[in-house]
């Protein structure tokens, strides 16, 4: 259980630097010594905790159009996500997700950029997130590269995504629950997980102040990469 800890910790850690990518590091890992089945669960109440906070901090850019826009669809996509968890291969998933990095990682790393997509593509986006948090708590590539689309600036982009992961991520929890996924296991997982990852989000926030955030966003592109090539590949 302490490389759990770990795991999360450092998970927590570059979600205070970035502001997102917890989920994507630590998911992967957490399957590898957990099992999807605690896993995903677990790591939905522990990511409620994590965006949280950074919800609060944001909340003053919101733009409540473009958030409904991508919090609609998601209600449907999370149940539909938390149904397959238990009705498909693990391997699956952890395929498809290693695509996912590896193709968010090198279009961020590369600086590519997609022609500007009108507002009703949030619908698509929001739809495949919640699909993505309901089965395996990655929901951030879909709306992140949406949100990069619409070109929003910084503080509208951190605002409306720490509110629509926070949203997405209550009602996966909600929706774990009535599927009846919290085992004694789970709960077990998620207490263990909280002090850590209070303690990494803290020190994550501190440690943004000394580490030139382009420097730390490209190595953990990179780190992204090769994790999802060992996903694909292994």
């Amino acid at each position: 259980m302490m490389a759990v800890a770990l795991v999360v910790f450092i998970a927590a850690l570059i979600q205070g630097v970035m502001g997102f990518g917890g989920a994507l590091i630590a998911m992967p890992l957490l399957v590898g010594l957990l099992g999807i089945q605690i896993a995903t669960p677990a790591f939905a109440v522990v990511g409620l905790a994590a965006t949280l906070l950074n919800a609060i901090h944001w909340r003053e850019h919101v733009t409540p159009r473009d958030l409904v826009s991508l919090v609609l669809p998601a209600i449907i996509g999370i149940p539909l996500g938390v149904w397959l968890l238990s009705r498909i291969d693990d391997t699956v998933i952890t395929r498809v997700l290693g695509v996912l990095l590896i193709f968010y990682g090198t279009y961020s790393l590369l600086g590519a950029k997609i022609r500007q997509l009108g507002i009703g593509w949030a619908y698509v986006a929001g739809f495949a997130s919640g699909l993505l948090t309901g089965a395996y708590n990655t929901g951030g590539p879909p709306v992140i590269l949406y949100a990069s689309a619409r070109q929003w600036e910084p503080e509208r982009f951190r605002g409306n995504l720490q509110t629509f992961f926070l949203l997405s991520s209550a009602i996966a929890v909600i929706s774990h629950g009535f599927a009846g996924h919290y085992s004694t296991e789970v709960l077990h997982t998620v207490l263990l997980a909280i002090p850590t990852l209070l303690i990494g989000q803290f020190a994550g926030v501190r440690l943004c102040r000394y580490i030139k955030a382009e420097t730390f966003r490209k190595l953990v592109l990179v780190f992204l990469m090769i994790l999802g090539a060992r996903l694909l590949f292994l």
